[in-house]
Parts: C-alpha cells; sequence; structure tokens
C-alpha cells in the first residue's frame, strides 16, 4: 500500500531584527497612545479656557456696533485705535506666520536629508488638513455649526491618511512628519490669508474715498492711480525676488557641479527675474509718489463739489469726513509702503554686514559694508513714516500705552531692587525674626487691593494735613495735589529747586517732566504691594544657594561685594528671570488699584491701558474695546518672547 506523505506547512516567521523593530514600534506606539491620553484633558482645558477666550477677543474685535457685535467690519476698530500702523501691525503678524513656516519646513526637510524616510509625501495631506483646520476654527468663531460636518470629515480623512503613511512607509518619522507637514501649510496658509486680509481691507477702507475723488480729479486732469494696481506691483516684485534666489541658488549649484548648459541658464534668467522686478518696483514707486501728488490737489478743488460728493456716501458721512480725511486716505498705502520698504532695506542691511564677513577680497568687504550702510539709512529714513501713521490713530489709547510703559519701566526695577535688598538682609544679617518679619513684608501683598488703595487715597489726599502733605511739610517743601496735578515730578522738582533757590522757574521739555504726580503714586502704590512678596520670593532663591560657594570664595579671599556679584545673582537668576516675567506682566495688566486711586479732575494723568478699555466698555464700545485689549495682549506677549530670548543664556539652572 503506498503511503502518501504530506509535505511539512512552512510558516513564515520573522528575523531577529525585523521582530525587534516590530516589538519597538508596538511600544513606541503604546507609548504615545498612552501619553496623548494624559495631555488630552490638559489641552482640552487649555483650548477651551485660555486659547478660545483669546481667539474670540480677537473675532469680537472685528465686529461693528457698541455693546454687542453686529457685523464683521474687519480691521476698523484696529484703525481707529493704532491708525495706519494697524495695517503694518497685521502684516509682520503674517511674516512671522511665514517665517516660522519655513523653519518648519527645514526641520522636516533636513530630517528627511539624513535619512529619515520620505517628508514631501506627508504633505499631501497636509493640504487637506491646513485648510480643514482654519475653516473648522473660522465656523466655530462665527456660529456656522452646521457646516461644521464637511471639515470635519476632511479633517477625519487626513487624519486617516496620515495613521496610513505612519503605519506602510519604510523609515518613516512618525509624528513629528506629522506635526511639521501639518505645521508648514497652517503657518503659510495663515500669514498668505493675512497679506490678503490686509491688503482688502486697505482697499475697502479707501474704496469710497477713490471713488468720489476720481470724476472731481479728471475735471481737473489729475491722475489717481488705483490700489488695485501697485498690490500687483508689488506682488510682482517679491515674486520677481523669489524667482532671483531661487535661480542664484540653482545657478551656484550648476557651477559646483559642473552643469555649464544648466549652469549658463539659470544665469540669464536669474537677471532677467531681476530686472523684472526692477520694473515694477519702479511703477511701484512712481504710483506711490503720484499718490503723494495727488493729495495736493485736494485742498484746490471746488468746496461745494466735494461735499455733495462726500454725501452721496454713507461711509464718509459716518466719519464726518472732508478734505483733511480724504487726505489722510490717499497718504494711507504711500505711508504703508514707505513701512513696508524701510523694513525691507533695514533686513536688506542685516543680510549684508552678515555675508561681508565671508568675503575673502577687501573690495568685496568693503562694498557689501557700503550696500549695509546705505540700506540702514535708507531703511532709518523710511520708517520716518511711522509718527505720521500714528497720527491717525486714537490719541488717548496711545497715551495711555506710554503711561503703561513708564509705569511698568519705573515699577519693575524698584520692585525687584528693594525686593532682593530685604530678601538679602534677611537671609544674611537678620538671625532673630525671620519668619516675623517675612509675614510683615506679605502683608501688603495678601491685603485687599481696593481697601489698601482707599487708605493709599487717604495719604495722599489734597488736603494739607494729610500724612503725605505732612511728610512733605517737616522737610520744608510744599504740599502737592498728588491724585490731581498735572505736572511731571521731574518738573515738579525742578520747580521746588529754583523756588529754593529764587531763580526764575524753568518749565522741562516733555520728554524730561516724567511720569506725571498721580502716576507717581501709583507707582509708589505698586511698589509697596509687591516689594515685600518679591523678598519672600527671594529668600526662596537664596536658600537655595550653596554655603559651600561662599565658603571657597571666602578662602580666596572673596568679599561680600565679589560674593553677591559672581555667587548670589547667577545662583538666583531663575528666580530673578521668574519674578522679572511675572513683574512686567501684572504692571501691564494693572487696573484695580490705578482705578481706585485716579481722580476724574487729573484728566486721565493715571489712566493706563486697562483703564482705557474699561472705560471704552462702560461707553458701550465692546468692539472697540476688544480691539485694544488685543493690542494690549500683543505687547505683553511680544515683551515676554523678547525677555525669554534675551536672558536665555543668562539664566543659570544649575
Amino acid at each position: 500500500m503506498a503511503t502518501i506523505t504530506v509535505p511539512p506547512v512552512i510558516t513564515p516567521t520573522l528575523s531577529g531584527s525585523d521582530s525587534i523593530a516590530a516589538n519597538r514600534r508596538r511600544v513606541q506606539l503604546r507609548e504615545t497612545a498612552l501619553g496623548l491620553a494624559f495631555v488630552a484633558p490638559a489641552t482640552l482645558i487649555t483650548v477651551i479656557f485660555a486659547l478660545y477666550p483669546v481667539v474670540y477677543g480677537f473675532f469680537v474685535s472685528l465686529q461693528g456696533g457698541k455693546a454687542l457685535p453686529e457685523g464683521f467690519v474687519g480691521l476698523k476698530n484696529y484703525l481707529n485705535a493704532l491708525g495706519g500702523l494697524a495695517y503694518m501691525l497685521v502684516l509682520i503678524v503674517a511674516w512671522v506666520f511665514l517665517w516660522g513656516a519655513f523653519r518648519v519646513w527645514r526641520q522636516g526637510y533636513a530630517a528627511m536629508q539624513s535619512g529619515h524616510g520620505n517628508f514631501l509625501i506627508y504633505l499631501l495631506p497636509a493640504m487637506i488638513a491646513a485648510p480643514a483646520t482654519l475653516v473648522t476654527a473660522a465656523l466655530l468663531l462665527t456660529g456656522n455649526f452646521a457646516q461644521l460636518p464637511m471639515p470635519i470629515l476632511l479633517l477625519i480623512v487626513a487624519i486617516t491618511i496620515y495613521v496610513g503613511l505612519n503605519t506602510w512607509l519604510p523609515g518613516k518619522q512618525g509624528l513629528p512628519y506629522v506635526l511639521n507637514s501639518w505645521g508648514v501649510l497652517l503657518f503659510a496658509l495663515s500669514g498668505l490669508g493675512l497679506i490678503l486680509f490686509a491688503f482688502q481691507q486697505i482697499n475697502a477702507n479707501t474704496s469710497a474715498t477713490f471713488s468720489i475723488l476720481q470724476p472731481l480729479l479728471d475735471e481737473r486732469g489729475v491722475y489717481l492711480p488705483p490700489l488695485l494696481n501697485q498690490f500687483a506691483a508689488l506682488t510682482g516684485v517679491v515674486i520677481a525676488l523669489g524667482l532671483t534666489l531661487a535661480l542664484h541658488r540653482a545657478h551656484v549649484s550648476a557651477l559646483a557641479s559642473e552643469r555649464g548648459v544648466v549652469a549658463a541658464l539659470s544665469g540669464a534668467l536669474r537677471w532677467i527675474a531681476l530686472f523684472i522686478g526692477i520694473l515694477l518696483l519702479l511703477a511701484l514707486a512712481a504710483g506711490v509718489d503720484q499718490l503723494r501728488q495727488t493729495t495736493l490737489a485736494v485742498p484746490a478743488l471746488d468746496s461745494d463739489k466735494l461735499t455733495a460728493a462726500i454725501s452721496t456716501s454713507v461711509e464718509l458721512l459716518q466719519r464726518n469726513a472732508d478734505a483733511s480725511v480724504l487726505i489722510t486716505d490717499l497718504l494711507l498705502w504711500p505711508q504703508i509702503f514707505a513701512l513696508l520698504a524701510g523694513l525691507a532695506c533695514i533686513a536688506g542691511a542685516y543680510l549684508a554686514w552678515q555675508n561681508a564677513s565671508r568675503r575673502t577680497t577687501t573690495p568685496g568687504l568693503f562694498t557689501l559694508l557700503l550696500i549695509a550702510i546705505g540700506l540702514m539709512i535708507g531703511g532709518w529714513l523710511l520708517i520716518g513714516e511711522i509718527p505720521n501713521a500714528i497720527a491717525t490713530g486714537d490719541p488717548q489709547f496711545y497715551d495711555s500705552l506710554v503711561r503703561t510703559a513708564t509705569y511698568a519701566f519705573v515699577t519693575v526695577p524698584l520692585q525687584l531692587s528693594i525686593g532682593l535688598f530685604l530678601a538679602y538682609l534677611l537671609f544674611h544679617e537678620v538671625t532673630i525674626g525671620k519668619s516675623f518679619y517675612r509675614m510683615i513684608f506679605f502683608i501688603p501683598y495678601i491685603a485687599p487691593t481696593v481697601a489698601t488703595a482707599a487708605v493709599f487715597s487717604v495719604i495722599f489726599s489734597l488736603r494739607p494735613d494729610s500724612p503725605a502733605n505732612q511728610f512733605m511739610q517737616s522737610f520744608g517743601l510744599p504740599s502737592q495735589q498728588w491724585l490731581r496735578s498735572q505736572n511731571g515730578i521731574f518738573q515738579i522738582i525742578a520747580q521746588i529747586i529754583t523756588q529754593k533757590a529764587g531763580l526764575t522757574p524753568i518749565h522741562l521739555p516733555p520728554f524730561l517732566v516724567g511720569p506725571s504726580l498721580p502716576l507717581t503714586t501709583a507707582i509708589i502704590f505698586s511698589t509697596w504691594v509687591f516689594s515685600g512678596y518679591n523678598a519672600v520670593i527671594f529668600m526662596a532663591g537664596l536658600g537655595g544657594v550653596p554655603r559651600e560657594l561662599y565658603e571657597a570664595a571666602e578662602v580666596d579671599g572673596a568679599g561680600r561685594w565679589a560674593n553677591f556679584r559672581y555667587i548670589t545673582l547667577p545662583m538666583i537668576s531663575p528666580t530673578t528671570f521668574f519674578l522679572t516675567l511675572l513683574s512686567i506682566i501684572g504692571t501691564f495688566q494693572a487696573f484695580t488699584h490705578i482705578y481706585v486711586l485716579r481722580d476724574p479732575s487729573s484728566r486721565g494723568k493715571m489712566d493706563v491701558a486697562t483703564v482705557r478699555i474699561f472705560d471704552a466698555i462702560k461707553n458701550g464700545l465692546l468692539p472697540y474695546a476688544s480691539a485694544m485689549a488685543f493690542v494690549l495682549f500683543g505687547i505683553i506677549l511680544l515683551l515676554t518672547l523678547v525677555q525669554e530670548r534675551v536672558t536665555k543664556d543668562q539664566v543659570f539652572y544649575g
């Protein structure tokens, strides 16, 4: 009987390296999922209670109306507050987004060049994810929840593609490539959207002026160049510049790889693109100059015809427009163009200065240095348009910003210096009762602000027998109207000195009078409240300095000042950085004690930005108040980022 032999079933097995790689991927996937599960609640809370209010505040600031938003008006609230500078700030924010997109792109591309998978293919789902993200955010802000399913579906599709790419592509980078590709297009679209939005707003907010002036100027034979043509020329200049740089890089690469035909072609195209860009720039400059010349013809127009033309525009009637308002509208784009050109010149000067050090020949070095100096001078002259752009804004809001900056940059050094001095004395000199002194110093910080401010308003009241005036009289000095005076503190000191010396009273120039006396009172209050708090925090930082460092310094013969300068200050730099950051943010947000101390008859000499914003809310101007609040938020954010950047190398964390 024949025997049937059944061949054994061969089961494919993974090699050792493949099995280890598969296990590693599973472990990484589990760790990523676990990390996201822990982070998700905190992320959701941050988005709902931190990020969303900020974004919604910006959305409200773009609305019209008073107590309640009554429709989209674009940048009009920012234009009323900041003048022409509002458009410039939007363009700067757009540039920041585009720069962020470039930085994120460079990270992903560098990782791909180093052999970590294909970054470019991750951009395909990002083309779906980034627009869907922006549309979803816009729908959430505008309340169009009925249209949300479509962008959310697109987001799900994009995430599904990302998961598929991350699963099947060899040599994948994983989550970093997903975030990089998503971020590149998100930042790029945001930047481009802001640029288009800014230019659309410039055209929309000046269209009424151009439409009524065009026929009147035509009668006098004066040409009024349209803005859209100039915007198109500016776009062409940017594109030509980008092509020139790209072709230059291709030319250099072709020369290095000895590809003569490609090098010759890219070199010729480079000069053609540069020539076209120069022609477009000259045309743009001519249009801007023509707009400036056109403003000279507006006062010569027939006043009756001009008034009749203005009466046909609801927008101009709402602004109580006259010839001066129309001239301001005509000069808006020239001012913005001058600021853009000035910033471009300064950026070009920086690049030329950086490249000068790479030149190997003396003529090349001096040529680039001369170019850098010329561009810097030109940029400085062009950004001289900033005061003219600011002049079209709200003078009270600008005054409040200056007052806020003065209050912050006087108060913060005083608070920190006094707090550090008290902490050093308590930590190194006082041996008995440290806890008692710490409690005494901390009481002003924990006391109710309204109550302590009310006490200060009594101490610095206008009565001759108030404690502050009695203190002045004890030194033979005249009584002061602390919360009502219009004079600056340095002007008052100069008057007292000249009066005591029997000299003719002098009047200091406005930039030397110093903070007003009411604002000085607020500075004294803030210093009294927060110096003790800073002292307590500084004492905690001093307690973390190793005693061995002082002992080693004493062996080397270091004195008390050397110990403080080279040991104490560097070792407490994290504490100093924290308190400085907290103090700057707190002073720019200061409101309660200033509002209690302010005297309405002082003509706003104590009104900082927060008080100005609150007054706008009281007057029913909620969107305008939101615009001012968002400007203040941007200033605080910028100062925080600058401080973190500047002190990054000076803070020692051990």
